[in-house]
């Protein structure tokens, strides 16, 4: 189905942050702030490494909620011990149950 624009190119605009989520207040003794390339594995590499470190992490909620929030900010890597597969997967799933 195409919509008609008359001539025009449809504008697409797209919420880069979500201002109701703050950024987490970080200590400096998160684990993530040790090593920021541990936490961005290649695609095919093994994620449970980083995944393991977060779930002591005192922000980790804090952290997780920031990247659901903003998916266009966190799209790879490491936020709330959850890959960008299981971020996906979770807001999928809960825009099903929503609808």
């Amino acid at each position: 189905m195409t919509q008609k624009t008359g001539g025009k190119t449809p504008v697409i605009l797209i919420q880069l942050a979500d201002p109701s989520v703050p950024y987490p207040e970080m200590t400096g003794d998160e684990p993530c702030r040790q090593d920021p390339d541990f936490w961005f594995p290649a695609h095919g590499v093994n994620a449970g490494p980083p995944k393991a470190f977060c779930v002591a992490c005192p922000v980790l909620d804090n952290c997780r909620a920031w990247a659901l929030a903003n998916p266009y900010l966190a799209a790879d890597g490491i936020w709330g011990g959850m890959s960008h597969t299981e971020r996906n997967a979770l807001r999928r799933n809960a825009m099903r149950r929503a609808a």
